[in-house]
């Protein structure tokens, strides 16, 4: 029998075992020491990680934040069908996220077109995260073997000083990544978001010159202060990186460069980017995604009323009842931050009352359940 299909037979069998027995993944034992595929495939990424982390930190500016990375592991059960279409997703990871980050994958890895489509997550952790939810993750490989490859980064003490408030650091790891991923573009997600469609298409969405595509942040109300006017000024949660081009026109210094003077700033890394990016910045299709509104009419009230912007209805209404992403900004309480309360929102134009989203939060319980933690989800959130 073949290795590649003799290795993807184990890993269905420690499968089978973990569901049966409810098998709680909190160290490498526990998953049996799953042997993943290695090849020249994941040899030649790593050589390139490498190989750009080199080349920056001969500036001693960059070298002092790329000398506290680096990369744990790059794991996949079977070997990537050059077939497929490839598509690179960025995340912030720390302890606290582990489990929405879990059912997110999941979501993105139910709705991809099987044996078409090849996510190949990027893991920025936090230099605490645990090991056993670094296996944790690695467990969603046993589910899903022809369509998933997972690289893990360790952070270390890159940005331990861009802590404020509610902010962690964590939130700034995306900011150096056009220096240390050897690849063209890539799509960032928060934790909080939902995907209910094959990403192949919104992954090749033209840039048109832009660095950055993103959704509009109604809240926010631009940031005027800085002339970013509210047309432009998006949603940091759910972002199209061009890193080619942050990279040729030197932005990544700039980004880099600013963070410094985060404390000052409103929504700090979030105000970064749209600053440096701006205004090279363009707008994803409302087909993509929109915040999760309760309705088209608040969509088009708060549309028109905050960023004075003529919209589609009709591409509205399909946005909000064939949505590829959900991402949870209008959801208080989150599903788990359940002892969080949020009445409204203040805005230059007003209050935005922000939705319960009990039928979102119905959602992701289902997305929940097919993941191997479910009884853990639900007994952490007492849901």
């Amino acid at each position: 029998m073949p290795k590649r299909k003799f290795s993807v037979l184990i890993g269905f069998f420690v499968l089978s075992i973990c569901i049966n027995k409810k098998f709680k993944f909190n160290t490498k034992k526990d998953i049996g020491d799953i042997k993943f595929h290695k090849d020249g495939h994941e040899e030649r990424y790593i050589n390139k990680f490498n190989e750009m982390k080199k080349e920056y930190s001969k500036n001693s500016f960059f070298r002092t934040f790329l000398e506290e990375i680096s990369l744990i592991s790059y794991d996949y059960i079977n070997s990537t069908n050059n077939q497929n279409n490839k598509i690179h997703i960025m995340v912030n990871l720390d302890n606290k996220y582990i489990y929405p980050l879990i059912v997110s994958i999941t979501s993105a890895l139910t709705n991809a077109k099987k044996n078409k489509t090849t996510l190949i997550y990027h893991i920025l952790c936090s230099k605490n995260l645990k090991k056993g939810n670094i296996y944790k993750l690695k467990s969603l490989l046993l589910i899903f073997p022809y369509n998933l490859e997972m690289i893990f980064y360790n952070m270390g003490n890159a940005f331990i000083k861009y802590k404020y408030q509610k902010y962690s650091q964590v939130t700034y790891y995306r900011l150096i990544s056009p220096i240390f991923l050897p690849i063209d573009r890539i799509i960032y997600l928060d934790c909080d978001v939902l995907i209910f469609n094959d990403l192949y298409e919104m992954y090749q969405t033209p840039f048109k010159n832009n660095y950055i595509l993103g959704f509009l942040d109604i809240l926010s109300g631009g940031i005027d202060y800085l002339g970013i006017p509210s047309e432009k000024y998006i949603n940091a949660g759910v972002l199209l990186m061009n890193l080619e081009k942050i990279r040729k026109d030197n932005k990544h210094f700039e980004l880099l460069y600013m963070a410094k003077y985060h404390k000052k700033l409103k929504h700090q890394d979030q105000t970064v980017i749209n600053y440096i990016l701006y205004p090279y910045i363009g707008l994803l299709p409302f087909k993509f995604g929109l915040f999760n509104f309760p309705s088209v009419f608040d969509i088009k009230y708060i549309y028109l009323k905050n960023i004075r912007q003529k919209l589609n209805l009709s591409e509205l209404i399909d946005a909000l009842n064939n949505p590829s992403i959900i991402h949870f900004v209008l959801c208080y309480p989150k599903i788990w931050r359940k002892n969080t309360i949020y009445n409204g929102f203040s805005t230059r134009n007003g209050t935005i009352y922000r939705s319960s989203c009990e039928n979102f939060h119905r959602i992701w319980i289902l997305y929940a359940k097919k993941t191997l933690f479910y009884d853990e989800i639900m007994k952490k959130y007492n849901l």
